[in-house]
């Protein structure tokens, strides 16, 4: 971005995803490249999903071959807990908290339902946030957006058909764009 012998970036992105937090970091830093006046074009390569899609939303252009699975439009969390199996074995834990959320996160307790209302409330938050995002960078309705994301994948081709990407090629493609 700060090199002026810079002219665009071919980003390629082949990604099943992963944290929402890094997702978001390199999608702000495309829309620095363009605010500083560097089209920016994503080739996808076999996989770019959800979080993988998230970082290409807002290119100039998006690349992905007929067969490479994108989408993924959905946030999800996995907090596993290990109380049952522990007492099982005789293991018990105990403590001394001096706030509501203390120990809130240990995997030897079952998550309260206040901290699962928190969780829930984030995931939601950050649901709404990718979706308004696709929305606005891929220029389609809200509504169609809820009806293609959910989580669901999609090949290249019928992503192209969906929207989602603008055209269907390679990384030698992308770079001729």
């Amino acid at each position: 971005r700060l090199d002026d012998d810079v002219a665009a970036v071919v980003l390629r992105v082949d990604s099943p995803g992963g944290s929402v937090f890094a997702s978001e970091r390199i999608r702000r830093e495309v829309k620095a490249l363009q605010a500083d006046s560097k089209p920016v074009v994503v080739s996808m390569g076999n996989v770019a999903a959800s979080g993988g899609y998230w970082i290409a939303m807002d290119a100039d252009e998006i690349w992905a071959h007929d067969t490479t699975i994108t989408g993924s439009i959905g946030i999800f969390a996995l907090l596993p807990t290990f109380e049952k199996p522990l007492a099982k074995l005789g293991i018990h834990t105990d403590g001394v908290g001096t706030t509501p959320l203390a120990g809130a996160f240990r995997a030897d307790r079952a998550l309260t339902p206040e901290v699962s209302t928190v969780i829930q409330t984030q995931l939601e938050q950050g649901y709404k946030l990718f979706t308004e995002g696709v929305a606005t960078a891929r220029e389609l309705p809200i509504e169609k957006v809820q009806q293609i994301a959910r989580g669901r994948v999609w090949s290249g081709a019928d992503a192209l058909a969906l929207g989602l990407v603008d055209q269907i090629g390679g990384f030698g493609d992308a770079v001729g764009a």
